[in-house]
């Protein structure tokens, strides 16, 4: 399956994005860490999905080959999730699937609430940006494994420093990921995403993180009319299936996957079940044959 390469201007950003496939539109929205983008997510995913349906993966504002923001500082996820639907209006999408890893999770669940006639079905993969907190000294460990994991002010000095921290979000961490991670290492350091984020950082603490969720989603996802699938990872210290569980309590009308011998890259780590997974359930709520 051909996957190209394309840029259109969304909302006044140059924007880099990934597309294949044709029929049904869906999104692939990928999450916010140093150096990850549309391509270091998505890879695994968009030649398969692309047989069933028209897929975009998007840059986000920042990310990857997408401009910065105007002001040149980092776009927060509650922000973010306007240069998506610009981009959908770049494009002339008028309804499509969202599906969203991490804090691309939220943007997706944001705007379906938002936008409730453009977006058909959400899907939210293991999202510590969606999930609520446990509450008390049960959240002492994912906010430990959060920290250690997402260490940009003592962690991405080097190459080699930050392929050491990222590799906790991967249990498998195969070499054309890591290679790909290399590269957008690189890249981020020449345009200036490690100081962004240095910047963000230094300012943000868990309380406030999870307050976004808390208050601008989680009271408002039970009427979230598009079906919401959550497709969680087994093994992901950062955000555990205790989280994703607490946030299907808040959406009892979501299905809710959990993948074993996976860390916070799903797709990565489980390609094939998560991509079986995830066209088998998008095709059972659109009406589309999944591949045989």
């Amino acid at each position: 399956m051909q996957v190209d390469e394309r840029y259109v201007v969304a909302g006044g950003v140059r924007t880099r994005y990934y597309e294949a496939g044709s029929g049904p539109t869906v999104i692939l929205l990928h999450g916010s860490s140093l150096a990850i983008d549309a391509w270091a997510t998505w890879h695994p995913t968009i030649p398969v999905l692309a047989t069933a349906y028209r897929v975009l993966a998007p840059d986000l504002v920042g990310f990857g080959m997408t401009d910065v923001s105007a002001d040149g500082h980092h776009v927060p996820r509650l922000e973010r999730r306007h240069h998506v639907s610009a981009f959908m209006d770049a494009l002339g999408i008028a309804r499509c699937s969202l599906v969203g890893h991490s804090e691309g999770g939220f943007i997706a669940s944001m705007l379906a609430l938002d936008f409730p006639t453009r977006v058909s079905n959400v899907v939210v993969v293991s999202s510590g940006a969606t999930a609520p907190r446990l509450g008390g000294d049960l959240d002492q460990a994912w906010e430990g494994a959060a920290a250690q994991a997402y260490n940009v002010l003592g962690g991405c000095e080097t190459e080699e420093e930050f392929l050491q921290t990222n590799a906790s979000l991967s249990l498998t961490n195969p070499p054309l990921f890591t290679d790909i991670m290399r590269e957008n290492y690189r890249l981020a350091r020449q345009r200036g995403q490690l100081e962004r984020f240095k910047d963000a950082a230094r300012v943000r603490n868990g309380s406030d993180y999870t307050r976004i969720q808390e208050e601008y989603l989680l009271p408002f996802l039970g009427s979230l009319r598009a079906p919401l699938l959550l497709a969680w990872s087994g093994h992901d210290s950062t955000v555990p299936v205790s989280r994703g569980i607490k946030l299907l309590e808040r959406a009892p009308q979501a299905d809710m996957y959990v993948f074993a011998k996976a860390a916070h890259m799903l797709m990565i780590d489980r390609p094939h079940a998560f991509n079986t997974t995830l066209t088998a359930w998008l095709g059972s709520v659109d009406g589309v044959d999944a591949p045989s």
